[in-house]
């Protein structure tokens, strides 16, 4: 008996098994990272309001630039952050293997050009940040790749340039 019938037999059964794959495009990946987003809390005045994930921030964008710092985590002695240039510029402030280069602001949403240095293997991201809250001397952004609930705390000593 012919036994060779049965390997493209075996083939199609493990086809047939197998979860179809989904391809997933641009709109498909911002549903899925809007669906992991967590309200946002804003100020109007004096009254903290809860806006929904979904709800888009309205961000004055004459606020983004100057530089904004953060505590280095773990070692929260030590200060790191952005500084964002009116001329779509921007540079790592204590980061020396994360260099951003520039940004844009579409909306609610920072895009933060990025190269690194000093790594075995360099690369380069635009890291795309849901800005939250946004004034004078705060900045919350949410990464969309990030877990849900992990929010990014900058501030800022007077508004730079």
């Amino acid at each position: 008996m012919n036994k060779f019938w049965m390997m493209p037999l075996c083939l199609l059964l493990l086809a047939a098994c197998q979860a179809p794959v989904q391809k997933e495009t641009g709109e498909d990946s911002a549903a899925a990272a809007a669906d992991s987003l967590t309200d946002t809390t804003v100020m109007e005045g004096d009254t903290a309001v809860v806006l929904p994930a979904d709800t888009p921030v309205h961000i004055d964008s004459t606020l983004i630039t100057g530089r904004w710092m953060q505590p280095v985590p773990g070692l929260d002695s030590l200060t790191q952050g952005i500084n964002i240039r009116k001329n779509g510029k921007a540079s790592s402030i204590n980061m020396h293997t994360l260099l951003y280069d520039k940004w844009s602001l579409v909306k609610d949403t920072l895009f933060l050009w990025s190269h690194s240095e000093g790594v075995e293997n360099p690369v380069s991201a635009i890291d795309t940040l849901l800005v939250k809250s946004l004034d004078d001397t705060s900045m919350v952004l949410f990464p969309l790749k990030a877990a849900p609930g992990y929010l990014e705390k900058y501030t800022r000593k007077g508004k730079g340039k």
